[in-house]
């Protein structure tokens, strides 16, 4: 099942893809969500090949989740796999450049199941779709907002 939203934003590549690829301000926002999350070695700067291990609760129950970033291509494209319980969802990112001081970001979420509890909350996404596309533009109007304040500071 694949989810696509896409946001422009109005400063530069630059600038956007580095709020968007704050990985400590993501982590502390699923926090916030009750996630518990951890990166897998301590590394301060993304890499490929950089993770995260931790839980989270999801049609109450605790599933374990495990991610890592496949694809770093700044200011490109970004690409993180997840794996949560039975469920395996890509989540990528890419940046283009439509002006010097605007860029589009565009999210493709693409998910798939593995066990038969994970095809049943799939099924529950799939009855909900309206309600995940309005989440998902909604996280990307929040970072879109962020990184065009870092780029008004910038310029002041």
């Amino acid at each position: 099942m694949k989810f696509k939203v896409s946001e422009d934003v109005d400063a530069p590549a630059d600038i956007t893809w580095a709020r968007f690829t704050d990985f400590s301000g993501i982590e502390a926002e699923a926090r916030g969500r009750g996630a518990e999350l951890a990166r897998v070695g301590n590394w301060a700067e993304p890499a490929i090949g950089c993770s995260w291990r931790g839980s989270t609760k999801i049609r109450g129950r605790v599933r374990p989740v495990a991610s890592e970033i496949s694809a770093l291509s700044g200011p490109d494209r970004c690409e993180i796999i997840t794996t949560v319980g039975g469920m395996e969802a890509i989540y990528e990112m890419t940046f283009l450049s439509l002006r010097p001081d605007m860029t589009r970001v565009q999210v493709v979420l693409d998910m798939s199941a593995n066990t038969l509890t994970a095809r049943l909350a799939l099924q529950t996404l799939k009855l909900a779709r309206g309600r995940v596309m309005q989440r998902l533009q909604g996280l990307l109007a929040r970072q879109g907002n962020l990184a065009e304040d870092d780029y008004r500071r910038a310029q002041a």
